[in-house]
């Protein structure tokens, strides 16, 4: 019985994560309506795969759309998602202003309206506290680190009470603890790795810090 019950919740779980891997999701916001970009996954984790946006005025919006037909691009929209999927991915939610878009090289040009294209990927958020060991399993698929950072942004996780003469920092980040923990686990079927300053370095001296992640599973050679 106990067999049964266990692979059927297998199976239900393997249906849950391919029903969130394919439903794609879109955002479209217009420059004139509405300054917020936002993101949102009820469940799961954002995964963006792609951004459009149009630089040229005669393009806006009416009534909320772009219009059908669209010329060519002015510049490579490629900087804008790379900043996106920078701030988003591996979020449950992700509110950007559209100054991402305004403020991109090469075209430093406002953007009349941008909408981009994302996913809700199995995973959730992880913490792990300073001097632990983060763990990261797949079972038969491989890992896909979607954010990861090796600092402080809160009081309320993994809490301590710091030295009165050395308040904690609640702004601290450390940019390179996506790449490095991406290149130890990518493609692995499970990973673990301590949250220390030894591997991650030291972003905010005096300050007791943690990890916060997020992966999903993929099939391998995704």
């Amino acid at each position: 019985m106990k067999l049964i019950l266990r692979l059927r919740a297998v199976f239900l779980l393997t249906c849950f994560c391919c029903s969130l891997n394919t439903r794609a999701e879109v955002t479209l916001t217009c420059d004139l309506d509405n300054y917020k970009h936002a993101l949102n996954c009820d469940v799961g984790v954002i995964v963006v795969h792609n951004v459009t946006v149009s630089h040229r005025e005669s393009e806006a919006c009416v009534h909320g759309v772009p219009p059908d037909h669209l010329n060519p691009p002015v510049c490579s929209s490629t900087p804008v998602l790379n900043s996106i999927r920078n701030r988003c991915n591996g979020q449950h939610t992700c509110e950007l202003r559209m100054d991402v878009c305004h403020t991109a090289s090469p075209c430093l040009t406002r953007c009349v309206w941008m909408k981009t294209t994302y996913t809700c990927a199995v995973g959730k958020i992880y913490h792990v506290c300073q001097k632990d060991k983060a763990l990261l399993y797949c079972g038969s698929q491989v890992i896909k680190v979607l954010m990861a950072n090796y600092g402080r942004g809160s009081m309320e996780v993994c809490k301590y009470t710091p030295p009165y003469k050395h308040p904690a920092s609640t702004s601290c980040s450390q940019p390179t603890a996506l790449p490095l923990m991406a290149n130890r686990c990518d493609g692995k079927h499970k990973c673990s790795i301590v949250a220390s300053n030894l591997i991650f370095s030291n972003p905010c001296p005096g300050t007791q810090k943690y990890l916060e992640y997020s992966y999903t599973c993929v099939p391998p050679g995704t």
